[in-house]
């Protein structure tokens, strides 16, 4: 027997009794969830590189980590001042924090929301008002063994509710942070809901505190009704040694606006799955994406837009850069089905390799099922344009300072994006950092 099938045998034994002790085990339909979810789990198995999603990416160094559950939540030894690190200046937002896959009400700062928004812990709503979820978690389609996983064993997160014609003014920062947690893992649940022609900004912000071993393991759920728009962002910080996987489900209808920013610098592993489905006419979607890694990290990131109705839109940029003995890969696919005239899709994948040992694995891919559409896709690997470093080097830089110069402008094109100030220099400053070499140019950003 090999050490997945090993750990997959542990958790045959271990799960059932832990799903009694979880939120929500006294519904009947959550039950049936959770038993369904972890039957599929069971059947699927812990993904090997023969699975083609994970071609490229190896989790088996990893797996330990699953063996680990906290049902109990943990005690919170965080001061709110050892939070500002993952502030993002002075922008004023509503503020959640979740420590260790528990949300911490000490910690959390909720002021003044408009009347009617709810943003609630997931295992409270679980516990008391599971009636809520019910439609968009009972009969979902789940994709992958870590969000069958997700949906067996969740434990708590983040369910927000904006009624219709609601605009939320403030951003909501879900900021997630592991705290000291070794080989342990923590399953986290989020849902959106947007009622029709509601407006909100929401920031799902991973970090670390104290290092952590830990995998986290956090699927989001969005719903977005007729004409509603939602920005949303997904950060990763996470310490060097974590594992950090993450799936997002969007389900557009009529009208409605999604758009995506999905930033990665941290972990020992990191993936982002996002899917988006274009359920009604004249709905629009964008992906933004930027990652930034080094050492041997390994990012993985793999999107689907499918268009099932007609006259949509989608534009997807993603970018990234290599260094050392990291690894990248990117994997998007548009979908356009049968009746979906007029769609208007493109799809761009951009990499800079620093090293010799570097390595990105690019597929975007395209298909379509539909007459008079308009689309687009490809990728681009290379390195620095030795034309460019030579007209910096002729205005006086260093090499370093010239590679630095051409590799921020590369990632801030995705960065420009992003419209909220304060987030986009935040992130800028971080990214600056990660950069070899960068202290030789500290002065450059203001």
């Amino acid at each position: 027997m090999n050490h997945a099938a090993e750990l997959t045998a542990r958790l045959q034994a271990q799960l059932p009794t832990i799903q009694n002790e979880l939120p929500g085990s006294h519904e009947s339909w959550v039950r049936v969830m959770r038993k369904r979810a972890l039957d599929s789990f069971f059947k699927h198995g812990i993904p090997t590189t023969r699975n083609e999603a994970w071609k490229y990416t190896d989790v088996r160094k990893y797996v330990d980590r699953l063996g680990a559950f906290a049902v109990e939540k943990p005690a919170s030894e965080i001061s709110v001042e050892a939070l500002s690190s993952f502030y993002f200046g002075e922008l004023d937002c509503h503020r959640i924090v979740i420590v260790d896959g528990r949300v911490s009400s000490e910690l959390s700062s909720l002021r003044s929301l408009p009347a009617g928004v709810r943003i609630e812990s997931m295992a409270r709503i679980l516990v008391e008002e599971a009636y809520l979820l019910e439609p968009y978690l009972h009969d979902q389609h789940l994709s992958g063994s870590f969000a069958e996983l997700n949906a067996a064993v969740m434990h708590d997160g983040i369910y927000i509710d904006i009624p219709d014609g609601v605009v939320v003014e403030k951003p909501i920062h879900l900021l997630f942070l592991s705290h000291k947690r070794d080989e342990d893992s923590s399953h986290i649940r989020n849902l959106i809901v947007a009622g029709e022609y509601s407006q909100a900004t929401v920031i799902e912000h991973f970090g670390s505190l104290g290092g952590s071993r830990a995998l986290i393991n956090v699927a989001t759920d969005v719903e977005l009704h007729a004409g509603a728009r939602l920005e949303h962002y997904k950060l990763q910080q996470s310490d060097i040694n974590e594992v950090n996987i993450g799936s997002v489900r969007v389900h557009q209808h009529r009208d409605s606006y999604y758009h995506s920013h999905s930033v990665a610098f941290g972990a020992a592993l990191s993936r982002r799955d996002i899917h988006v489905e274009m359920n009604g006419e004249g709905a629009e979607c964008l992906l933004n994406g930027l990652y930034l890694v080094g050492g041997r990290q390994h990012v993985d990131h793999h999107t689907r837009i499918d268009h099932v109705r007609p006259d949509c839109r989608s534009r997807e940029s993603y970018k990234g850069i290599i260094d050392g003995r990291a690894r990248a890969v990117f994997n998007g696919k548009v979908v356009v089905h049968t009746g979906a005239d007029k769609t208007d899709s493109a799809q761009s994948n951009a990499n800079l390799l620093l090293s010799d040992r570097a390595e990105i694995d690019t597929k975007p891919d395209l298909e379509i099922h539909a007459d008079d559409v308009k689309c687009a896709h490809g990728a681009t690997v290379g390195q620095l344009d030795m034309n460019q470093l030579f007209y910096l080097r002729s205005r006086g830089l260093t090499v370093e300072e010239a590679r630095n110069v051409l590799m921020f402008a590369f990632a801030d094109e995705v960065l420009a994006k992003i419209k909220l100030p304060e987030v986009r220099r935040y992130l800028e400053r971080v990214a600056f950092e990660k950069l070899p070499g960068a202290t030789a140019l500290e002065g450059m950003l203001v």
